[in-house]
């Protein structure tokens, strides 16, 4: 064995360092500092390596010593995280974490950490400010976030970020906007989520289609205890791509308003946010806002299968047949989309006790007037199917 093992060791060291740097960089960060042991030659390789980790774990014993003591292991780790970036040579990494349970005190040192990693184009970038003590069963054991996501994260070389996780961390959504290659989101002890009422995600400037379901759908679980929830028609055409699509992840919302066209392609959008609502009890369907139907890709959800169209649905949404008690829809036209989706409201909607419609004032070759007439006629269908609820009263424009 002796002789093979030193065939290995002279067949790894005659590699250049270029190749070493590779290996190194493929080996967890604590492991790579390992290698450092291993002969002069390695004694610095590891420092090259592109998957870099700072966390105060180890260097922080949680259960042992005092207060006083955490403090000063503390600091030891940021003398260690400092003086790697002043002598780091490497102008890319790939990953790069920092796990750091009081940020406060040490604002402008992790403010340098995340800038080191964001000038070198980090692309999976895990910032953890959580405190290992937090119990994750208990709500009640920590406080709200401890730090805001800095603004040159939004800024600086955001194109180049593939995966994002924060815990215990701050961040601006509508910044988000500049992540455009995100395609992995992650959050975690996110405290200030449950004193959101409302949030309104709007991707109306998105000129291409593009699989981020997933991340929307962390996003979405991450605010969860919002009571009003305003989406548009790109996150319908999205969010069908995420791996888990038909949870209850909004348990708090009662106001759903969809801006949309009301496409087939946005159909399975819809039944997304229908089965996360089991509590909605109005629904306002924006007709109105512009919407950009994204052609040319597959979902593979067979239409003629989805409850809006099927003459016996397979599924009544929880929220339709319990606590759904208003429709409102604003500019309404009357096309076929339209109306077997407010069929399927009248037919099911057990509770449901009012639907308003109010007809598109696009105008036509004889002005407002004469499209306003042909929209009402057709809505007048509506009055004539057998509702669900004994209350439903259907209101508008369309009785003038």
């Amino acid at each position: 064995m002796a002789p093979r093992r030193r065939r290995l060791e002279d067949m790894i060291s005659s590699m250049p360092d270029s190749v070493l740097f590779i290996i190194v960089s493929l080996l967890p960060f604590k492991e790579a500092a390992q290698t450092s042991i291993l002969s002069k030659r390695w004694r610095f390789i590891w420092q090259a390596t592109r998957n870099i980790e700072f966390d105060e774990r180890h260097f922080v014993k949680q259960d042992e010593g005092s207060e006083e003591n955490k403090e000063n292991q503390r600091r030891d780790f940021i003398r260690f995280a400092r003086l790697w970036i002043e002598t780091y040579e490497e102008p890319v990494i790939h990953k790069f974490r920092l796990a750091f349970s009081n940020p406060a005190n040490h604002a402008l040192d992790m403010q340098v950490c995340i800038g080191f990693a964001v000038a070198r184009q980090v692309k999976v970038l895990d910032l953890d400010f959580s405190v290992p003590s937090w119990n994750e069963m208990s709500l009640e054991d920590h406080q709200a976030a401890l730090f805001d996501l800095p603004l040159l994260v939004y800024e600086d070389y955001a194109e180049n970020l593939e995966s994002l996780k924060l815990f215990s961390c701050n961040f601006l959504v509508t910044k988000f906007k500049n992540f455009r290659a995100l395609k992995n989101l992650s959050l975690g002890w996110i405290e200030r989520f449950r004193s959101i009422v409302e949030a309104v995600l709007d991707f109306g400037l998105e000129f291409e289609f593009s699989d981020c379901g997933q991340i929307l759908y962390d996003f979405l679980v991450g605010v969860c205890y919002i009571k009003a929830l305003t989406i548009c028609s790109y996150i319908l055409q999205v969010i069908p791509t995420a791996e888990e699509c038909l949870s209850e992840s909004l348990p708090e919302v009662e106001l759903l308003t969809l801006k949309t066209a009301l496409d087939a392609k946005e159909f399975y959008g819809i039944t997304f946010f229908l089965n996360s609502c089991p509590r909605l009890e109005t629904l306002s369907i924006d007709l109105t806002a512009h919407s950009r139907i994204f052609e040319g890709y597959n979902i593979d959800l067979p239409l003629d299968y989805h409850d809006f169209v099927m003459s016996k649905p397979f599924v009544v949404y929880p929220c339709v047949r319990s606590t759904l008690k208003v429709v409102e829809v604003k500019g309404f036209k009357g096309g076929k989309n339209e109306l077997v989706a407010l069929q399927y409201f009248i037919r099911y909607g057990s509770v449901l006790e009012k639907m308003a419609i109010s007809v598109s004032k696009e105008e036509g070759p004889a002005g407002v007037f004469s499209l306003g007439l042909e929209y009402r006629q057709k809505a007048m269908q509506l009055l004539q199917l057998e509702p669900a609820s004994p209350r439903l009263a259907i209101e508008n424009e369309i009785a003038r």
